[in-house]
């Protein structure tokens, strides 16, 4: 256990921690010179390879991905189980482009917020859940139809590896309303890369599936959200494991996927 801390405080204060920092500064710095189009690898595919390598090395943790053939050719919604934050960035590095639905006080971080807000992110105000939804399906069909995919945690916030969280109803949503297929990821990134930030990272092995598309018009929001949240559950726990039945319509609840897992 005391390599794991070791390892974890190295990663931290050493390598993810500083390059975050630099990384926004410079990229927010330099980045305004670039096209709109140019902007997407240069700043987040830069910062999550880094970081995607950099736990890779000092933490050990290592990853697989079953179903490639899976990913979209087109402009899809991703749906996804939300257990670290490791996913939050090398989803990044395995669909893009793409954008993700983020709480908009995180553009007022210093130097992270303002570089990431120049990738105009769907940036919405929880406070007030109906206009958010609204800016969801709005900025959400824009990007789709500009070509890039939209990244969704149903869940809502990170849950532990043998729990998976009630799900929302906006993934569906955003899909049907810009009738778009929906891409059902499961992921156990949990298990080596805890939700708490005061826990060590363990080396290991993160299995990330990729399942195949499903019709957004094939039933209702409620009837979709549903076929997804089994797919994702059988993928991860079969019959075992917690799950959370009911599919919660409130959009409050919908929106509560924050950028890069905070």
């Amino acid at each position: 256990m005391w390599l794991a801390w070791f390892r974890t405080a190295v990663f931290y204060l050493f390598f993810y921690g500083p390059f975050t920092i630099f990384w926004a500064i410079f990229a927010g710095l330099t980045s305004w010179m670039l096209p709109k189009r140019w902007r997407y690898p240069y700043i987040i595919l830069t910062w999550s390879w880094f970081s995607l390598y950099a736990a890779r090395w000092v933490l050990g943790i290592r990853w697989q991905v079953v179903g490639r053939e899976h990913l979209p050719q087109q402009p899809v919604v991703i749906a996804a189980n939300h257990q670290s934050a490791w996913e939050t960035f090398f989803l990044q590095t395995l669909i893009n482009p793409q954008s993700q639905v983020i709480k908009k006080s995180l553009l007022k971080i210093p130097f992270f917020g303002w570089t990431y807000g120049l990738l105009k992110p769907i940036a919405i105000d929880r406070t007030n859940p109906k206009s958010a939804m609204v800016q969801v399906v709005e900025q959400g069909k824009r990007v789709l139809t500009d070509g890039h995919h939209v990244l969704i945690f149903p869940e809502g916030t990170r849950r532990h590896p043998d729990e998976l969280g009630k799900f929302s109803k906006g993934a569906a949503t955003l899909a049907q309303k810009a009738n778009v297929p929906l891409l059902p990821v499961s992921l156990d990134a949990g298990r080596v890369w805890p939700a708490s930030l005061w826990q060590p990272k363990r080396a290991g092995v993160i299995t990330v599936t990729l399942h195949p598309t499903m019709a957004s018009t094939s039933g209702d929001a409620l009837a979709v959200t549903q076929q997804l949240q089994a797919t994702i559950h059988r993928s991860l726990h079969g019959d075992q494991g917690t799950l959370d039945a009911d599919v919660t319509a409130s959009p409050s609840s919908a929106l509560q996927q924050e950028a890069f897992g905070n």
